[in-house]
Protein backbone atom coordinates (compact mmCIF):
# COMPACT_ATOMS: atom_id res chain seq x y z
CA UNK A 1 0.00 0.00 0.00
CA UNK A 2 1.91 3.48 -1.08
CA UNK A 3 1.79 6.28 1.51
CA UNK A 4 1.85 9.66 0.46
CA UNK A 5 4.41 11.48 2.11
CA UNK A 6 2.73 14.88 1.93
CA UNK A 7 -0.41 13.60 3.09
CA UNK A 8 1.60 11.95 6.10
CA UNK A 9 3.34 15.12 6.37
CA UNK A 10 0.35 17.66 6.47
CA UNK A 11 -1.97 14.77 9.14
CA UNK A 12 1.09 15.20 11.89
CA UNK A 13 1.40 18.65 11.52
CA UNK A 14 -1.91 19.40 11.53
CA UNK A 15 -2.98 17.14 14.63
CA UNK A 16 0.25 18.83 16.54
CA UNK A 17 -1.53 22.27 15.48
CA UNK A 18 -5.37 21.20 16.31
CA UNK A 19 -4.26 19.72 19.94
CA UNK A 20 -1.78 22.80 20.53
CA UNK A 21 -4.85 25.13 19.73
CA UNK A 22 -7.22 22.98 21.98
CA UNK A 23 -4.80 23.37 24.76
CA UNK A 24 -4.46 27.30 24.28
CA UNK A 25 -8.74 27.17 24.07
CA UNK A 26 -9.02 25.44 27.35
CA UNK A 27 -6.41 27.66 28.62
CA UNK A 28 -8.47 30.78 27.47
CA UNK A 29 -11.55 29.65 28.39
CA UNK A 30 -11.24 28.45 31.96
CA UNK A 31 -9.13 31.93 31.93
CA UNK A 32 -11.73 33.76 29.72
CA UNK A 33 -14.54 31.86 32.63
CA UNK A 34 -12.39 33.15 35.86
CA UNK A 35 -12.19 36.87 34.63
CA UNK A 36 -16.14 36.61 33.89
CA UNK A 37 -16.47 35.37 37.62
CA UNK A 38 -14.55 37.97 39.20
CA UNK A 39 -16.11 40.42 36.57
CA UNK A 40 -19.60 39.39 38.40
CA UNK A 41 -18.55 39.42 41.50
CA UNK A 42 -16.77 43.15 41.45
CA UNK A 43 -20.52 44.07 40.02
CA UNK A 44 -22.84 42.61 42.71
CA UNK A 45 -20.33 44.40 45.13
CA UNK A 46 -20.56 47.93 43.20
CA UNK A 47 -24.36 47.26 43.16
CA UNK A 48 -24.30 46.51 46.76
CA UNK A 49 -22.22 49.15 48.23
CA UNK A 50 -24.07 52.03 46.01
CA UNK A 51 -27.17 51.06 47.33
CA UNK A 52 -25.93 51.59 51.27
CA UNK A 53 -27.52 54.54 51.39
CA UNK A 54 -30.47 54.68 49.71
CA UNK A 55 -34.04 54.63 51.58
CA UNK A 56 -36.80 51.77 49.77
CA UNK A 57 -40.02 50.48 50.87
CA UNK A 58 -42.22 47.53 50.54
CA UNK A 59 -44.66 49.46 48.08
CA UNK A 60 -41.57 49.71 45.64
CA UNK A 61 -41.21 46.20 44.81
CA UNK A 62 -40.46 45.63 40.98
CA UNK A 63 -43.01 43.36 39.86
CA UNK A 64 -42.99 42.17 36.05
CA UNK A 65 -45.62 40.26 34.34
CA UNK A 66 -42.28 38.13 32.64
CA UNK A 67 -40.46 37.33 35.75
CA UNK A 68 -38.58 34.59 35.16
CA UNK A 69 -36.28 32.43 37.27
CA UNK A 70 -34.00 31.47 34.43
CA UNK A 71 -33.60 35.53 33.87
CA UNK A 72 -30.13 36.57 33.68
CA UNK A 73 -30.57 40.29 35.91
CA UNK A 74 -29.46 40.23 39.45
CA UNK A 75 -31.93 40.17 42.44
CA UNK A 76 -31.65 43.10 45.51
CA UNK A 77 -33.23 42.40 48.23
CA UNK A 78 -32.98 44.95 51.54
CA UNK A 79 -33.71 44.20 55.04
CA UNK A 80 -34.13 46.58 57.91
CA UNK A 81 -32.34 45.62 60.95
CA UNK A 82 -35.55 44.40 62.37
CA UNK A 83 -35.34 41.81 59.72
CA UNK A 84 -38.28 43.32 57.57
CA UNK A 85 -37.70 43.15 53.88
CA UNK A 86 -38.23 46.97 52.13
CA UNK A 87 -37.06 46.03 49.03
CA UNK A 88 -37.06 43.29 46.12
CA UNK A 89 -35.88 44.27 42.51
CA UNK A 90 -37.75 41.10 40.89
CA UNK A 91 -40.65 38.50 42.22
CA UNK A 92 -38.92 35.38 42.61
CA UNK A 93 -40.80 32.11 44.16
CA UNK A 94 -37.92 31.27 46.14
CA UNK A 95 -35.12 33.58 47.20
CA UNK A 96 -32.09 33.79 49.39
CA UNK A 97 -32.55 34.67 53.06
CA UNK A 98 -30.84 37.42 54.50
CA UNK A 99 -27.52 35.66 54.84
CA UNK A 100 -23.68 36.44 55.74
CA UNK A 101 -21.88 39.51 54.98
CA UNK A 102 -19.54 39.43 51.71
CA UNK A 103 -19.82 36.92 49.26
CA UNK A 104 -21.45 33.04 49.68
CA UNK A 105 -22.91 30.31 47.71
CA UNK A 106 -26.76 29.20 48.49
CA UNK A 107 -28.30 26.16 46.88
CA UNK A 108 -32.28 27.04 46.82
CA UNK A 109 -34.85 24.42 45.25
CA UNK A 110 -34.72 26.39 42.25
CA UNK A 111 -30.94 26.12 41.84
CA UNK A 112 -27.39 27.29 43.42
CA UNK A 113 -26.99 31.38 43.96
CA UNK A 114 -24.28 33.83 43.96
CA UNK A 115 -24.67 36.07 47.11
CA UNK A 116 -23.12 38.94 48.27
CA UNK A 117 -24.00 41.02 51.17
CA UNK A 118 -23.33 44.09 52.70
CA UNK A 119 -24.72 45.81 56.04
CA UNK A 120 -24.71 49.44 57.19
CA UNK A 121 -25.95 50.98 60.04
CA UNK A 122 -29.87 50.41 59.59
CA UNK A 123 -30.11 47.96 56.51
CA UNK A 124 -28.70 44.55 55.19
CA UNK A 125 -27.89 44.85 51.74
CA UNK A 126 -28.05 41.92 49.32
CA UNK A 127 -27.45 41.20 45.66
CA UNK A 128 -27.87 37.44 43.98
CA UNK A 129 -27.12 36.00 41.30
CA UNK A 130 -28.25 32.37 40.04
CA UNK A 131 -24.88 30.49 38.81
CA UNK A 132 -26.52 29.12 35.92
CA UNK A 133 -27.52 32.11 34.53
CA UNK A 134 -24.16 33.19 35.52
CA UNK A 135 -22.82 30.07 33.57
CA UNK A 136 -24.47 30.82 30.70
CA UNK A 137 -23.64 34.29 30.20
CA UNK A 138 -20.18 33.48 31.10
CA UNK A 139 -19.49 30.66 28.31
CA UNK A 140 -21.38 33.18 25.78
CA UNK A 141 -18.67 35.98 26.54
CA UNK A 142 -15.74 33.23 26.36
CA UNK A 143 -16.84 31.96 23.46
CA UNK A 144 -17.54 34.99 22.20
CA UNK A 145 -13.93 35.96 22.96
CA UNK A 146 -12.72 33.02 21.37
CA UNK A 147 -14.52 32.11 18.13
CA UNK A 148 -11.66 34.93 16.02
CA UNK A 149 -8.89 32.05 16.94
CA UNK A 150 -10.93 29.47 14.65
CA UNK A 151 -10.38 31.27 10.85
CA UNK A 152 -6.93 31.80 12.29
CA UNK A 153 -6.42 27.82 12.69
CA UNK A 154 -7.89 27.06 9.78
CA UNK A 155 -5.16 29.58 7.62
CA UNK A 156 -2.39 27.90 9.83
CA UNK A 157 -3.69 24.72 8.67
CA UNK A 158 -3.81 25.91 5.12
CA UNK A 159 -0.19 27.42 5.32
CA UNK A 160 0.84 24.52 6.33
CA UNK A 161 -0.74 22.23 3.55
CA UNK A 162 1.30 24.97 0.99
CA UNK A 163 4.38 25.00 2.68
CA UNK A 164 4.65 21.17 2.68
CA UNK A 165 3.49 21.22 -0.87
CA UNK A 166 6.25 23.64 -1.68
CA UNK A 167 9.18 22.01 -0.24
CA UNK A 168 8.04 18.40 -1.98
CA UNK A 169 7.87 20.08 -5.29
CA UNK A 170 11.88 18.66 -5.90
CA UNK A 171 10.66 15.29 -5.22
CA UNK A 172 8.00 15.32 -7.20
CA UNK A 173 10.42 16.62 -10.56
CA UNK A 174 12.65 13.98 -9.44
CA UNK A 175 9.78 11.47 -9.57
CA UNK A 176 8.16 12.64 -13.12
CA UNK A 177 11.46 12.69 -14.73
CA UNK A 178 12.78 9.31 -13.76
CA UNK A 179 9.37 7.67 -14.41
CA UNK A 180 9.62 9.14 -18.30
CA UNK A 181 13.00 7.80 -18.20
CA UNK A 182 13.87 4.23 -20.50
CA UNK A 183 16.36 1.78 -19.17
CA UNK A 184 19.28 3.32 -21.41
CA UNK A 185 18.74 7.10 -19.43
CA UNK A 186 21.13 6.50 -16.81
CA UNK A 187 22.32 10.58 -16.14
CA UNK A 188 22.40 12.14 -13.18
CA UNK A 189 19.11 13.40 -11.51
CA UNK A 190 19.34 17.01 -11.32
CA UNK A 191 19.38 18.20 -7.48
CA UNK A 192 18.55 21.93 -7.92
CA UNK A 193 16.26 22.86 -4.76
CA UNK A 194 16.10 19.71 -3.08
CA UNK A 195 16.17 20.19 0.12
CA UNK A 196 19.59 19.04 2.59
CA UNK A 197 17.50 16.09 4.39
CA UNK A 198 17.08 14.24 0.31
CA UNK A 199 20.46 15.79 -0.82
CA UNK A 200 22.12 12.81 0.69
CA UNK A 201 19.50 10.53 -0.94
CA UNK A 202 19.65 11.99 -4.16
CA UNK A 203 23.91 11.91 -4.26
CA UNK A 204 23.62 8.23 -3.45
CA UNK A 205 21.08 7.89 -6.40
CA UNK A 206 23.44 9.69 -8.66
CA UNK A 207 26.10 7.74 -6.96
CA UNK A 208 24.24 4.66 -7.76
CA UNK A 209 23.26 5.46 -11.78
CA UNK A 210 27.32 6.55 -11.98
CA UNK A 211 28.27 2.71 -10.77
CA UNK A 212 25.53 1.46 -13.35
CA UNK A 213 27.07 3.11 -16.21
CA UNK A 214 30.57 1.44 -15.08
CA UNK A 215 28.97 -1.58 -14.76
CA UNK A 216 27.12 -1.75 -18.11
CA UNK A 217 30.00 -0.05 -19.56
CA UNK A 218 31.99 -2.84 -18.76
CA UNK A 219 29.72 -5.55 -19.59
CA UNK A 220 29.27 -4.24 -23.21
CA UNK A 221 32.87 -4.38 -23.20
CA UNK A 222 33.09 -7.69 -22.26
CA UNK A 223 30.65 -8.82 -24.09
CA UNK A 224 31.86 -6.94 -26.89
CA UNK A 225 35.69 -8.90 -26.22
CA UNK A 226 33.81 -12.05 -25.59
CA UNK A 227 32.12 -11.42 -29.11
CA UNK A 228 35.36 -11.30 -30.97
CA UNK A 229 37.02 -14.17 -29.56
CA UNK A 230 34.07 -16.41 -29.69
CA UNK A 231 33.96 -15.21 -33.55
CA UNK A 232 37.49 -15.81 -34.70
CA UNK A 233 37.75 -18.88 -32.50
CA UNK A 234 34.10 -20.34 -34.51
CA UNK A 235 35.98 -19.20 -37.98
CA UNK A 236 38.99 -21.27 -37.01
CA UNK A 237 36.87 -23.72 -36.15
CA UNK A 238 34.81 -23.62 -39.25
CA UNK A 239 37.99 -23.74 -41.02
CA UNK A 240 39.54 -26.90 -39.60
CA UNK A 241 36.10 -28.39 -40.31
CA UNK A 242 36.33 -27.65 -44.14
CA UNK A 243 39.54 -28.98 -44.04
CA UNK A 244 38.86 -31.79 -42.25
CA UNK A 245 36.23 -32.38 -45.16
CA UNK A 246 38.99 -31.89 -47.67
CA UNK A 247 41.42 -34.55 -46.54
CA UNK A 248 42.44 -37.29 -49.20
CA UNK A 249 44.33 -39.39 -47.32
CA UNK A 250 44.81 -40.42 -43.73
CA UNK A 251 47.77 -38.70 -42.62
CA UNK A 252 45.83 -35.00 -43.80
CA UNK A 253 42.92 -36.20 -42.38
CA UNK A 254 44.44 -37.05 -38.71
CA UNK A 255 46.00 -33.73 -38.85
CA UNK A 256 43.47 -31.85 -39.90
CA UNK A 257 41.34 -33.73 -37.12
CA UNK A 258 44.10 -33.20 -34.37
CA UNK A 259 43.98 -29.19 -35.18
CA UNK A 260 40.08 -29.86 -34.56
CA UNK A 261 40.04 -30.83 -31.23
CA UNK A 262 42.51 -28.42 -29.92
CA UNK A 263 40.28 -25.83 -31.33
CA UNK A 264 37.26 -27.59 -29.54
CA UNK A 265 39.60 -27.76 -25.79
CA UNK A 266 40.35 -23.86 -26.70
CA UNK A 267 36.60 -22.95 -27.46
CA UNK A 268 35.66 -25.09 -24.36
CA UNK A 269 38.27 -23.94 -21.77
CA UNK A 270 37.61 -20.28 -23.53
CA UNK A 271 33.72 -20.70 -22.39
CA UNK A 272 34.91 -22.22 -19.28
CA UNK A 273 36.82 -19.29 -18.25
CA UNK A 274 34.03 -17.04 -19.02
CA UNK A 275 31.53 -18.30 -17.22
CA UNK A 276 33.97 -18.62 -14.18
CA UNK A 277 34.55 -14.88 -14.74
CA UNK A 278 30.87 -13.85 -15.00
CA UNK A 279 30.56 -15.60 -11.58
CA UNK A 280 33.31 -13.88 -9.83
CA UNK A 281 32.34 -10.48 -11.15
CA UNK A 282 32.54 -7.61 -7.72
CA UNK A 283 29.65 -6.65 -9.03
CA UNK A 284 27.16 -9.63 -8.92
CA UNK A 285 25.62 -10.26 -5.51
CA UNK A 286 27.87 -12.41 -2.98
CA UNK A 287 28.05 -13.73 0.84
CA UNK A 288 30.22 -11.87 2.73
CA UNK A 289 32.63 -15.96 3.06
CA UNK A 290 33.64 -18.05 5.52
CA UNK A 291 36.87 -18.27 7.37
CA UNK A 292 39.05 -20.97 5.11
CA UNK A 293 42.73 -22.04 5.56
CA UNK A 294 44.39 -20.15 2.61
CA UNK A 295 47.57 -22.97 2.79
CA UNK A 296 44.99 -26.07 2.38
CA UNK A 297 43.40 -23.90 -0.76
CA UNK A 298 47.03 -23.83 -2.54
CA UNK A 299 48.15 -26.60 -1.54
CA UNK A 300 45.05 -28.37 -3.44
CA UNK A 301 45.49 -25.88 -6.83
CA UNK A 302 49.10 -27.29 -6.83
CA UNK A 303 48.38 -30.74 -6.63
CA UNK A 304 45.76 -30.18 -9.61
CA UNK A 305 48.40 -27.97 -11.65
CA UNK A 306 50.80 -30.91 -11.01
CA UNK A 307 50.42 -32.39 -14.14
CA UNK A 308 50.62 -29.67 -16.72
CA UNK A 309 54.30 -28.74 -14.86
CA UNK A 310 55.48 -32.07 -15.28
CA UNK A 311 54.30 -31.71 -18.76
CA UNK A 312 56.54 -28.92 -19.39
CA UNK A 313 59.22 -30.51 -17.27
CA UNK A 314 58.69 -27.75 -14.31
CA UNK A 315 59.38 -27.46 -11.15
CA UNK A 316 56.66 -26.67 -8.95
CA UNK A 317 58.61 -26.02 -5.26
CA UNK A 318 56.60 -24.03 -2.00
CA UNK A 319 57.48 -25.43 1.30
CA UNK A 320 56.00 -25.59 4.68
CA UNK A 321 53.32 -23.05 4.49
CA UNK A 322 51.61 -21.41 7.48
CA UNK A 323 47.89 -21.86 8.53
CA UNK A 324 46.60 -18.91 7.05
CA UNK A 325 42.99 -18.00 7.35
CA UNK A 326 40.87 -15.54 5.55
CA UNK A 327 37.37 -14.54 4.73
CA UNK A 328 36.61 -16.13 1.58
CA UNK A 329 35.36 -18.71 -0.63
CA UNK A 330 37.40 -21.89 -0.63
CA UNK A 331 36.75 -22.97 -4.46
CA UNK A 332 37.25 -19.31 -5.66
CA UNK A 333 40.66 -19.08 -3.76
CA UNK A 334 41.81 -22.09 -5.31
CA UNK A 335 40.48 -20.83 -9.20
CA UNK A 336 42.69 -17.85 -7.86
CA UNK A 337 45.59 -19.76 -7.35
CA UNK A 338 44.75 -22.21 -10.43
CA UNK A 339 45.28 -19.46 -12.66
CA UNK A 340 48.06 -17.92 -11.42
CA UNK A 341 49.78 -21.41 -11.15
CA UNK A 342 48.64 -21.54 -14.89
CA UNK A 343 50.04 -18.40 -16.29
CA UNK A 344 53.32 -19.03 -14.34
CA UNK A 345 53.58 -22.22 -16.06
CA UNK A 346 52.44 -21.48 -19.53
CA UNK A 347 55.20 -18.58 -19.64
CA UNK A 348 57.81 -20.14 -18.15
CA UNK A 349 59.98 -22.09 -20.16
CA UNK A 350 60.72 -26.38 -20.07
CA UNK A 351 62.78 -27.09 -17.56
CA UNK A 352 61.91 -24.01 -15.13
CA UNK A 353 60.93 -23.20 -11.95
CA UNK A 354 57.98 -21.86 -10.77
CA UNK A 355 57.86 -20.84 -6.74
CA UNK A 356 54.79 -19.86 -4.12
CA UNK A 357 55.67 -18.71 -0.95
CA UNK A 358 52.82 -17.38 2.12
CA UNK A 359 53.56 -15.12 4.56
CA UNK A 360 51.95 -12.93 7.06
CA UNK A 361 53.20 -9.51 7.70
CA UNK A 362 51.13 -6.53 9.23
CA UNK A 363 47.37 -7.86 9.34
CA UNK A 364 47.82 -9.53 5.64
CA UNK A 365 48.36 -12.71 4.20
CA UNK A 366 50.45 -12.44 1.01
CA UNK A 367 50.57 -14.87 -1.49
CA UNK A 368 53.59 -14.56 -3.79
CA UNK A 369 54.18 -16.60 -7.04
CA UNK A 370 57.18 -16.17 -8.63
CA UNK A 371 58.63 -18.16 -11.88
CA UNK A 372 61.89 -17.92 -14.47
CA UNK A 373 59.85 -17.12 -17.01
CA UNK A 374 60.62 -13.71 -19.17
CA UNK A 375 58.36 -11.51 -17.31
CA UNK A 376 56.38 -8.92 -18.49
CA UNK A 377 57.87 -5.17 -19.59
CA UNK A 378 56.52 -2.94 -16.84
CA UNK A 379 54.85 -0.81 -19.81
CA UNK A 380 52.82 -4.01 -20.50
CA UNK A 381 51.59 -4.45 -16.90
CA UNK A 382 48.75 -1.97 -16.11
CA UNK A 383 46.95 -3.97 -19.31
CA UNK A 384 47.89 -7.58 -18.09
CA UNK A 385 44.36 -7.55 -16.31
CA UNK A 386 42.30 -6.77 -18.94
CA UNK A 387 40.00 -9.26 -20.22
CA UNK A 388 41.37 -10.92 -23.00
CA UNK A 389 44.63 -8.82 -23.18
CA UNK A 390 47.71 -10.66 -24.65
CA UNK A 391 51.39 -9.27 -24.00
CA UNK A 392 52.32 -8.45 -27.66
CA UNK A 393 54.97 -10.99 -29.03
CA UNK A 394 54.12 -14.01 -27.09
CA UNK A 395 52.86 -16.57 -28.73
CA UNK A 396 51.38 -19.09 -25.94
CA UNK A 397 48.22 -20.53 -26.17
CA UNK A 398 45.62 -19.00 -23.81
CA UNK A 399 42.40 -16.96 -23.51
CA UNK A 400 43.93 -14.29 -22.13
CA UNK A 401 41.32 -14.36 -19.08
CA UNK A 402 43.10 -16.17 -16.42
CA UNK A 403 44.65 -13.05 -14.57
CA UNK A 404 41.23 -10.57 -15.06
CA UNK A 405 39.77 -13.59 -13.17
CA UNK A 406 42.22 -13.75 -10.08
CA UNK A 407 41.53 -9.17 -10.30
CA UNK A 408 38.05 -10.48 -10.08
CA UNK A 409 38.42 -12.50 -6.97
CA UNK A 410 40.83 -10.63 -5.33
CA UNK A 411 38.14 -7.62 -5.61
CA UNK A 412 35.50 -9.94 -4.71
CA UNK A 413 37.39 -10.21 -0.94
CA UNK A 414 38.96 -6.93 -0.75
CA UNK A 415 42.65 -8.32 -1.89
CA UNK A 416 44.91 -6.19 -3.71
CA UNK A 417 47.31 -7.63 -6.80
CA UNK A 418 50.53 -6.65 -7.38
CA UNK A 419 53.31 -7.44 -10.27
CA UNK A 420 56.92 -7.32 -9.93
CA UNK A 421 59.87 -8.55 -10.68
CA UNK A 422 60.99 -11.77 -9.07
CA UNK A 423 64.35 -12.97 -7.93
CA UNK A 424 64.09 -16.44 -10.28
CA UNK A 425 64.38 -13.56 -13.10
CA UNK A 426 60.77 -13.73 -14.43
CA UNK A 427 57.57 -12.61 -12.61
CA UNK A 428 56.79 -11.74 -9.42
CA UNK A 429 52.87 -11.78 -8.33
CA UNK A 430 51.95 -10.14 -4.61
CA UNK A 431 48.13 -11.28 -4.01
CA UNK A 432 47.44 -9.47 0.05
CA UNK A 433 44.54 -10.35 2.19
CA UNK A 434 42.99 -9.06 4.59
CA UNK A 435 43.28 -10.73 7.82
CA UNK A 436 39.99 -10.88 9.97
CA UNK A 437 39.99 -9.31 12.99
CA UNK A 438 39.86 -11.10 16.22
CA UNK A 439 40.62 -14.23 14.42
CA UNK A 440 43.81 -16.18 15.79
CA UNK A 441 46.13 -17.84 13.06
Amino acid sequence: MMRSLRLRLILLVGVAIVAASAVQFITSFRTAMAQANKLFDYHMQQMALALQDSPFQQEQWYASPHDNDNAFEFVIQIWTEDGVRVYQSRRYSVLPNQGVLGYSNVTLDNGDWRVYGVRNETRMIQVAQKLDARSNRAISLAMNSLWPSIPVLLLLLGTVWWVITAALTPLDRIGRDLANRNADSLAPVDATGVPQEVSRLVAEVNSLMGRMVQALQAQKRFIDDAAHELRSLLTALTLQVKTLSRARDETARAQALTRLQGGVDRASHLLEQLLALARQDPLSESSPGVLVSLADCVEQASEEMTPLALARQIELRYGTLPNTRVRADAESLRMLVRNLLDNAIRYTPERGLVQIKLVTDEGQAILCIEDSGTGIPPENRDRIFDRFYRVPGTNVSGSGLGLAIVKAIADRYHASVELGQAALGGLAIKVKFPLPEGVAQ
